[in-house]
């Protein structure tokens, strides 16, 4: 496991720290219903996380990963469901079941929730082995890395922050991207859609060349 460093619940790192580095100017309150994706998971979900959800909602980061939002609707997707908690969480168990775990974790793989996916395929989440999800390590299934599954003993919103100042021993990721990025650009997704619908990359603010075509 990969050390945070300390002994204090995840969330006592502040997630405003992360602000420091990558400006919310451009994030939104997702508005979510906890009590309802509390009902929908069958478990609370970690305080920096909601945090980030209140600051900055689901997008995407210099298109290089997406964090996602959580659905009521728990049921895996009859297609391949990318792009989703629910979907990405499914695919990610079945990883789980197919090639095994990480080294050293007693755990099954209903024991993983997904809250991001990287440009590089790589698979974000949570290893929810204990009570309090603000204890919760992030997992990271490196799609190019060996061994695929790497944890990481510090939140959500603390493993962002380390991946934007180098704050590991190498790239957490299969695209280095965002390795030391220091100025990281947040895109709200609903900013993002608007964007790419009037003919803009959404971030470059480049015309987008493909835009009004058709491809059958």
């Amino acid at each position: 496991m990969h050390s945070a460093g300390g002994d204090k619940p995840y969330e006592e790192t502040a997630p405003t720290a992360l602000t420091m580095v990558m400006s919310p100017q451009e994030g939104a309150d997702e508005q979510v219903d906890w009590d309802a994706m509390r009902r929908a998971w069958g478990v609370d979900f970690p305080s920096d996380y909601i945090a980030f959800m209140g600051t900055y909602g689901a997008g995407g980061i210099d298109d290089a990963l997406s964090v996602l939002a959580p659905e009521t609707n728990t049921q895996p997707p009859d297609g391949p469901g990318f792009g989703s908690m629910t979907g990405e969480t499914a695919i990610m168990r079945q990883i789980w079941e197919s090639e095994g775990g990480p080294d050293g974790v007693v755990a099954g793989p209903n024991h993983v929730l997904a809250w991001g996916v990287s440009c590089g395929a790589d698979i974000l989440g949570w290893l929810t082995i204990d009570e309090n999800p603000n204890k919760w390590p992030v997992i990271v299934w490196e799609r190019h890395g060996w061994p695929h599954w790497k944890v990481y003993d510090c939140g959500m919103t603390e493993f962002l922050r380390r991946l934007f100042t180098k704050g590991f021993d190498e790239c957490p990721l299969s695209d280095a991207s965002l390795w030391g990025k220091l100025t990281p650009h947040f895109l709200h997704w609903r900013e993002e859609q608007r964007r790419w619908e009037s003919g803009i990359d959404p971030y470059t603010g480049e015309p987008n060349p493909y835009f009004g075509m058709e491809f059958d």
